[in-house]
């Protein structure tokens, strides 16, 4: 058995090495795409050592395929070790469409390109990367419920507790701070993505703090607050108490 053990980590070792991460921001779109559509810039970064060669394309999405209805631009791209490049994506929804979510899969493929003559005909794939992009038609104003919401402040610790959910007709994504009453101070402590009628208990989640925020430094914030990540939209907001 611990002959088989070391083939499979050699297996993983080789295989880590093989595949490179395709470094690209933002890692969402959440869009209303009516009307005049909507655009969206990504950025990629080379983040190895060798040029890098990305292809780029839109699939179909899992429900209410909005492909078809998708742009994107550039097909292709190249980029020397440690530069950027951007890829922009327009979506526009034809007319008297059902309201509602639509969604598409933004596909990146990561190619090496060969710097040798003799290796022309090698090429090697590094990463497939796909993201779901999603875009909704109509005003589907987002919307959370709470229950039992609660958060635990110690010298060295933090945690939250209590039910958040999804209320809208589309899938949100949420920043959850701590501030004071009239949010002259505050601190983001977790962001998370909620589906169309999603709910997730907070007690699941990590809670993250900037490097520079130490938790007895929050122990006087007795509020916290709920947005909409991206459009800063206010959604909720509880006291802690003490």
């Amino acid at each position: 058995m611990r002959f088989k053990y070391n083939i499979f980590f050699v297996f993983c070792f080789f295989y880590s090495l093989s595949f490179a991460y395709i470094n690209i921001y933002p890692l969402a779109f959440d869009q209303r795409i009516d009307g005049m559509g909507a655009i969206r810039d990504f950025t990629l970064t080379n983040t190895t050592k060798k040029t890098v060669k990305y292809i780029v394309n839109i699939e179909k999405g899992r429900d209410n395929d909005m492909s078809s209805w998708t742009e994107v631009y550039p097909k292709t791209l190249t980029l020397k070790p440690g530069t950027k490049g951007e890829i922009k994506l327009y979506v526009r929804s034809p007319k008297n469409m059902p309201l509602g979510e639509y969604s598409a899969v933004l596909n990146v493929k990561e190619l090496e390109v060969p710097t040798e003559k003799k290796d022309r005909k090698k090429v090697n794939v590094f990463t497939n990367l796909k993201v779901n992009i999603y875009g909704y038609i109509g005003k589907l104003d987002s919307s959370i419920s709470l229950k039992n919401i609660k958060v635990i402040q110690t010298k060295n610790n933090l945690k939250l507790s209590g039910l958040v959910k999804n209320e809208s007709l589309r899938r949100v994504n949420l920043e959850v701070l701590l501030g004071d009453s009239k949010e002259n101070k505050t601190v983001l402590i977790t962001e998370f993505k909620l589906r169309k009628g999603e709910e997730i208990d907070l007690s699941t989640l990590k809670i993250v703090l900037d490097k520079d925020t130490q938790v007895g430094d929050i122990t006087k914030l007795k509020y916290i607050y709920f947005y909409e990540k991206g459009v800063g939209k206010f959604l909720k907001r509880e006291i802690i108490g003490s």
